[in-house]
């Protein structure tokens, strides 16, 4: 499956009334008829005018990508806005409600740009790009109060539901990131779940292989600076805020943080 930024008229409305909804918090209806994508093409093209209003209006660059192995069901490519990337030994982080659904993922730093060009990015070219690599959390929201009736494109144009990265401490080499660990939560102090940990694709830096070569076919590029998640290795996981909460993953290290609800 190939996606193309396809511009449409609707493309500028669609892309206001998301970050709209992305600003206030809360989750409203689907995007209006007249202005809804049609297609994943089109739906890329909404996610190109987000990040476009959003540096031009706000200063907010795109800090990291969430990407995945397309399949003939779906494609999963995204931009996560520098607002919404915090660093857990930074401290609290601040969370929408009470209960937070997150993915633990790593989070693989691009060292140097690989912008457009030609000709394809071989592996070795992305790996030699890459600086690091961290423990990391997705967190998860969308912007539609009922997601399970948006289409595909509109939950693409939506940036699949992502409301953020949160990036733990730094693993010994982005090469040990492996295809299966243990992930283990615990709740102030005290273990409340464990999971076998499987990344869904071989390697988890397939979808940041591919993800070099989308961006530079599409005229885009990653940055040095940026971060690229490509995958949860345990689905979702529904963690409360205001409580101290680590995660293990497996032999890497752990992730320490607390979501702080506001009053």
């Amino acid at each position: 499956m190939q996606i193309r930024i396809e511009d449409y008229p609707g493309s500028l409305d669609a892309a206001r009334y998301l970050i709209a909804a992305r600003e206030s918090g809360v989750a409203g209806p689907r995007l209006p008829a007249d202005c809804r994508p049609q297609s994943l093409n089109q739906a890329f093209a909404v996610q190109q005018r987000t990040a476009q209003l959003l540096l031009e209006n706000r200063q907010d660059g795109i800090g990291a990508w969430k990407s995945a192995l397309p399949t003939p069901e779906k494609s999963v490519v995204a931009p996560i806005y520098s607002s919404t990337v915090a660093y857990a030994e930074a401290g609290p982080v601040e969370a929408p409600a009470g209960t937070v659904r997150i993915e633990p993922e790593i989070a693989f730093e691009i060292a140097r740009d690989l912008p457009a060009r030609p000709q394809p990015y071989t592996e070795a070219e992305v790996d030699a790009a890459i600086g690091g690599a961290r423990l990391a959390l997705e967190v998860l929201g969308c912007r539609y109060a009922a997601p399970e009736h948006a289409s595909l494109p509109e939950l693409l144009a939506d940036h699949m539901f992502n409301q953020g990265l949160v990036l733990g401490p730094r693993i010994a080499s982005p090469h040990d990131a492996p295809g299966a660990m243990s992930i283990t939560l615990s709740v102030d102090g005290v273990e409340t779940e464990q999971h076998a940990g499987i990344h869904p694709n071989d390697r988890p830096k397939a979808g940041l292989y591919w993800l070099a070569n989308f961006l530079r076919e599409q005229g885009l590029g990653l940055r040095a600076g940026q971060h690229v998640i490509t995958g949860s290795y345990a689905g979702f996981l529904d963690v409360p805020a205001n409580r101290n909460l680590e995660l293990a993953y497996g032999d890497l290290g752990i992730l320490r943080l607390r979501f702080n609800q506001q009053a």
